[in-house]
């Protein structure tokens, strides 16, 4: 039985109860010595001029390029196709002497990226199916993991938050048991001082479920995913609830592109400013919004370089070399998402490049009979599935369904149970869903392609 199964078949207590278990090897894991020596160099790095901020990056290139050279076999191969070495990279200029990386190229062979003197032991594995409808494994190691908290640690104190404060947090984890059909619809961990509110039970009908237990617990701040925080203001501002109902000081955004009618709907239902967070799965970039409410390139994350978009005018790709996570480096990784940049300085007085709008990932809304609604479809349909080359999902109307796919070489029954498993697990046994194995999912060229279509209105 997966630790899911457990977790679910146990009542509402005493899963805060192992909420809370997981809460306390989280805080252990990444909140030790390691993680406060992090966040304390960052917090000093604000200062630095843009010299000694690239003087520093510079450093930690020249490490990683030596160890991915040493001891990955993909740039072991590449740079002895080059015949360069480690020493012919000297800084981020040099970087251009290495080709860019693609997600079709980790695709393919992602234990190719993976170090070989890493102890796996220590590294996390996860999947990630993105808006290409195609799953992605990636691998990190609890260095950067305790990297990426204090990048995240740092920009909520940016918003006025300490380690004492409540947070609400609102995600696509499943909290609650998709089949609970009545309050609570959350869980509550007490070594992070978090109140969990499920994604998976908003409605219209249980939106006053939800406005008082974030009234109770009386939070400073939340986290979450912005389509599903909008989806919780847009029912409580229907409802016609003031924003005095609510103790919040700062909201905490990420893991998709924040839409200006998304941020001006969310900020007036909860009365706080936004602090949105750009960063993708495969940690290759991060930029954040200050206290100022400015998008910066965080540069101690990463290197960050921008690609021109000739069939995009005015937007660039990220391109980002992540300097922390020794277990998988990415060198030079093109991300697919795109920004528009700018050359004004922000009042904030930080030296961190300033960025204009982010277009990154919009999230796709999988719609129930019952009203809830659920972020990100391809994630929620592909969840534990890697044997898709590619994938187009196509909910028809609130009783079907359809899933077109390009299998992978060891596709087998077992993904396709797991598909359908996924998709009932959410909408119901009763929900139809069909399969169609079509080597054309993108190949018209009249259109976009599009790994998301809904034909449900919202």
């Amino acid at each position: 039985m997966s630790k899911n199964k457990i977790y679910e078949k146990n009542p509402a207590a005493l899963q805060s109860l192992l909420l809370t278990g997981r809460g306390f090897l989280y805080n252990f894991l990444r909140q030790g010595g390691i993680f406060r020596k992090m966040l304390s160099e960052l917090e000093s790095m604000e200062h630095f001029d843009a010299g000694k901020i690239r003087e520093w990056q510079n450093k930690k290139l020249s490490l990683l390029v030596r160890h991915s050279y040493k001891n990955v076999p993909y740039y072991n191969r590449i740079f002895k196709k080059l015949g360069i070495i480690p020493a012919d990279i000297k800084g981020m200029e040099d970087l251009k002497k290495l080709p860019f990386l693609t997600k079709e190229d980790v695709r393919r062979n992602p234990e190719d990226f993976l170090a070989r003197n890493i102890n796996r032991f220590f590294v996390r594995k996860n999947f990630t199916s993105g808006t290409s409808g195609k799953p992605l494994k990636l691998y990190r190691d609890l260095y950067s993991v305790n990297f990426e908290n204090a990048i995240v640690w740092r920009q909520r104190k940016w918003g006025g938050l300490d380690f004492s404060d409540r947070i609400v947090v609102l995600r696509e984890e499943q909290i609650v048991p998709f089949g609970v059909k009545k309050p609570p619809f959350w869980r509550y961990s007490m070594p992070e001082k978090r109140l969990f509110l499920s994604a998976y039970h908003l409605s219209e009908e249980n939106v006053s479920y939800y406005v008082k237990a974030i009234k109770d617990f009386k939070p400073k701040a939340i986290e979450a995913e912005p389509s599903l925080l909008y989806i919780l203001a847009r029912f409580i501002k229907k409802q016609g609830i003031s924003s005095g109902t609510f103790s919040i000081k700062s909201i905490f955004t990420s893991s998709e592109m924040l839409l200006d009618t998304h941020k001006q709907i969310i900020e007036e239902v909860f009365g706080a400013r936004i602090y949105d967070f750009y960063g993708n799965a495969e940690r290759a970039a991060a930029i954040g919004t200050c206290e100022k409410g400015n998008y910066h390139v965080l540069p101690e994350y990463g290197i960050t370089e921008f690609l021109p978009l000739s069939a995009e005018p005015g937007k660039v790709e990220i391109v980002g070399t992540a300097l922390h996570n020794y277990a998988m480096p990415l060198l030079r990784y093109r991300t697919g998402d795109m920004v528009e940049l700018l050359d004004s300085d922000c009042a904030c007085n930080r030296k961190f490049r300033t960025i204009g709008k982010i277009k990154g990932r919009i999230s796709d809304f999988l719609i129930c009979k019952d009203g809830r609604i659920a972020v990100d479809a391809c994630y929620l349909t592909l969840k534990g599935v890697d044997n898709i080359l590619q994938s187009q999902i196509i909910q028809e109307d609130l009783d079907t369904i359809s899933i077109k796919f390009i299998p992978g070489e060891n596709f087998s029954k077992k993904d396709k149970d797991k598909i359908m498993n996924n998709v009932k697990a959410y909408m119901g046994p009763e929900v139809e869903v069909f399969l169609e194995q079509d080597s054309e999912i993108a190949n018209d060229k009249t259109t976009k392609y599009r790994p998301f279509i809904s034909k449900v209105k919202l």
